[in-house]
């Protein structure tokens, strides 16, 4: 019996060791499997990691360009802004221009007018004046003569008047200056003494 009971046994203890060593098969299996979907994760993990690191990549490289977009509106805008200046400016001295231009077409248009009635004025006036001279007489001409000749002379009596100043005025004037500087002289004899 003790050999059936070890057979018995031995045939427990092999089937447990079948139903361990199966067990084992299977958990060797499911520790592969679970292996396996490890390094699938990891690898999954890293890609994520790798891209996660190319999207900061790039979100930093988007940044720097928003950045250099930034200063390039902000130069565009301030160029504007002064180019709108300039084509304000522009437009009030053209508008001044314009109204100056226009004035000054007014003015030219005054002073043709002007000068038109100036020619007929003129035209009149020399006809009136070949007119005289036409019905001028002889004793208007020798009248005229003579006025010339009185005009003549009183330039003449002018000149030798103005002579005649300059001549008594520089003695005057010497003997003046020579008064205020013996008076000079006095006053500081009269001074130092």
């Amino acid at each position: 019996m003790s050999a059936q009971v070890q057979g018995t046994l031995l045939d427990v203890l092999k089937k447990k060791m079948r139903q361990t060593k199966e067990e084992m098969e299977k958990y060797k299996d499911e520790c592969e499997e679970y292996q396996r979907r490890l390094q699938v994760e990891v690898m999954r993990r890293e890609e994520a990691e790798s891209e996660v690191a190319a999207l900061n990549r790039r979100i930093q490289l988007l940044e720097e360009d928003l950045e250099r977009s930034e200063e390039r509106l902000a130069t565009a805008t301030a160029k504007l802004a002064e180019a709108s200046q300039a084509a304000d400016e522009s437009e009030r001295i053209r508008k001044a221009l314009e109204n100056r231009t226009n004035m000054e077409d007014d003015r030219v248009s005054l002073l043709e007018q002007q000068l038109a009635q100036a020619k007929l004025i003129a035209e009149e006036a020399d006809k009136k004046y070949e007119e005289i001279l036409e019905n001028r007489s002889l004793a208007d001409e020798e009248r005229m003569d003579a006025l010339e000749n009185q005009l003549k002379e009183a330039r003449f009596l002018a000149e030798e008047a103005d002579k005649k100043y300059d001549e008594v005025r520089e003695p005057a004037t010497t003997t003046v200056k020579r008064v205020g500087c013996s008076d000079d002289d006095n006053h500081h004899d009269d001074d130092g003494s």
